[in-house]
């Protein structure tokens, strides 16, 4: 590196930090109801010795969440105060700077052409200093920092792991070939202890080491079916070696945690569980699939997910693709009424009672609808002013009492067994009716609504970018949201033009890079598109690997400018 490089790399990443450190200042969030549970877990460990998400004694064990965070927080708590979660922020705002220099490592390594690896890590670091869709979560109590930290580093050592096996097998000499396979077995080692921490924050970064472990076969195989007889079965042979130890050293690490929760809770349970239940709770997995059948963006996530057992569900809410017949929407309607009325709550819809407190648990109610009721509590208060005012001038036009009385809250709403069952009927109808739409085309849908998001969750502005005339002009959102929505369009360009130009070198590793990629943002793609609550925030992770991809497609579209003035002063 020059030192005009250097200085260019330096003040790129002070730019980085300073954005990280301004947006973990002014837009901190405590808004998620995980950072809650995380920040109370932490706490626990501190205050009460154990590992519990509970909010009072008897503190009972939990398994409900990965150890990973949750010891970060603590570990923070400890030196800087119980809750300080301006320090959270302050500390998450420098990894996620480590984690752009790391982009630009990635982006350095994986560009094939020796003379532009420089320019390459630069434009990949600006691409990841700049990004307004990973830089917010330095803000929030949530996972994805250290986990985007840990998925970056994870590759980095893979890639210089990968390296370092070809260079064991080519390598002509004792000496070379025993340093290289020195080398190699520290990188791959490495690269596992890393998935392992990044699964230990969140359990999908198993999604990367998939990704590695199928990397490394693929072109392992490739290499052993082309390469000469001499060298095939060596090249088989580090294939399997770097695999295991990868694997191994990754599940070194889950292994304390399993331990525990064998001990603990009698269970093998290496990561948390699916749906974070504890232990015998119960699972709708019945009302799980029917959403699946039919839920295809982030809109009915809120009422029919998170908030299932908090809140009632209004079926006139569904979309009219949750229903095949108006004989399914009438069954339907008769499982939500058992829902919404439960048979042990009759002796209280007959009085006015108040909303039950739900167990500890990571979900809530919806702070939209608190601002609505606190919206309409302000508009009745506004109307009794105007009665009192015109007292004198009784009239027809008068509003009734029944208009000034405040609304009566909904009862308990239950989630039972019996009503999950009848939801599993209808899922297993519209299944076997169109396997079509529930297998391909509404998670192609899920896919899309992940993808092409505005990825504005947390800032001020928040929201989505269709349809235009319901967007909030308060909050600026006809201004910031197709700003997003573009540079979501800049990075997908970027990313798959980046594809395109390791894919056209013909360079062996440039290719393998192709296939890594590919695996990595696919396989998470594919995943999330399958699950019953498709948040964009799952797919944030992804966006540094599109810096690493969008860097090496700007070095080689400023070469291809350079190419076409040179010709015109030609």
């Amino acid at each position: 590196m020059g030192r005009r490089e250097l200085l260019v790399i330096v003040a790129l990443l002070v730019l980085a930090g300073a954005f990280r450190v301004c947006v973990a200042h002014w837009l901190a969030n405590d808004a998620p109801e995980d950072g809650k549970v995380y920040a109370q877990i932490a706490r626990n460990v501190l205050e009460q010795h154990v590992y519990s998400h509970e909010t009072q004694a008897p503190y009972d064990p939990s398994l409900i969440r990965a150890p990973g965070y949750p010891l970060f927080l603590a570990v923070i708590y400890k030196v800087f105060g119980h809750t300080n979660n301006g320090a959270v922020r302050i500390i998450q705002a420098v990894i996620d700077t480590a984690s752009c220099a790391l982009v630009a490592l990635l982006g350095f390594y994986w560009q094939p052409d020796e003379k532009r690896k420089r320019a390459t890590a630069i434009g990949a670091l600006a691409l990841a200093a700049v990004n307004p869709f990973t830089t917010i979560y330095a803000a929030t109590i949530l996972t994805e920092v250290p986990a985007m930290f840990l998925a970056l580093a994870t590759c980095v050592a893979a890639t210089i792991g990968f390296r370092a096996g070809e260079e064991e097998v080519t390598t002509e000499t004792r000496r070379s070939r025993r340093q290289g396979f020195k080398r190699s077995i520290l990188w791959w080692g490495l690269a596992g202890l890393f998935a392992g921490l990044g699964m230990m924050f969140r359990p999908d970064s198993g999604l990367f080491a998939a990704a590695i472990c199928l990397t490394v076969l693929i072109v392992g195989l490739r290499r052993f079916w082309s390469a000469p007889p001499k060298r095939s079965t060596k090249f088989l042979s580090r294939t399997f070696a770097a695999t295991l130890i990868f694997s191994f050293a990754c599940l070194l690490v889950l292994t304390p945690w399993t331990i525990r929760n064998w001990r603990v809770f009698h269970l093998f349970q290496p990561l948390q569980p699916m749906h974070a239940e504890m232990p015998d709770e119960f699972v709708p997995r019945g009302y799980i699939r029917w959403l699946k059948t039919w839920i295809d963006d982030q809109r009915y996530i809120d009422p029919l997910w998170w908030e299932l057992d908090i809140e009632p569900i209004d079926i006139d809410e569904l979309p009219d693709n949750a229903f095949d017949s108006d004989a399914e929407r009438a069954r339907v309607a008769a499982l939500l009424d058992q829902y919404n009325h439960p048979a042990n709550a009759g002796d209280l819809q007959a009085t006015p009672s108040p909303t039950p407190t739900p167990q500890p648990s990571p979900t809530s109610v919806n702070p939209k609808n608190q601002q609505k009721n606190s919206n309409a509590n302000n508009s009745e208060k506004e109307t009794d002013n105007e009665n009192s005012n015109d007292q004198e001038d009784e009239d027809e036009n008068a509003p009734d009492e029944s208009d000034q009385a405040p609304p009566q809250e909904h009862g308990p709403v239950e989630m039972t067994p019996e009503i999950d069952a009848g939801f599993a009927q209808i899922a297993s109808e519209r299944i076997a009716r169109h396997p079509f739409r529930y297998y391909v085309w509404v998670p192609a849908k899920r896919a899309h609504a992940l993808w092409f998001n505005t990825h504005s969750d947390f800032y001020p502005f928040e929201g989505t970018l269709l349809p235009l005339d319901e967007l909030d002009r308060d909050a600026h959102q006809q201004i910031w949201l197709p700003l997003f929505a573009l540079l979501v369009g800049i990075y997908t360009v970027l990313g798959v033009a980046g594809l395109v130009v390791l894919w056209m070198s013909g360079d062996f590793y440039a290719r393998s890079w192709v296939v890594l990629a590919g695996l990595i943002i696919c396989g998470r793609l594919a995943f999330f598109s399958s699950v019953e609550s498709p948040e964009p925030r799952y797919v944030v992770e992804l966006f540094p690997f599109l810096a690493v991809l969008g860097g090496i497609a700007i070095t080689r579209l400023s070469i291809f400018i350079r190419l076409l003035r040179g010709g015109e002063e030609a």
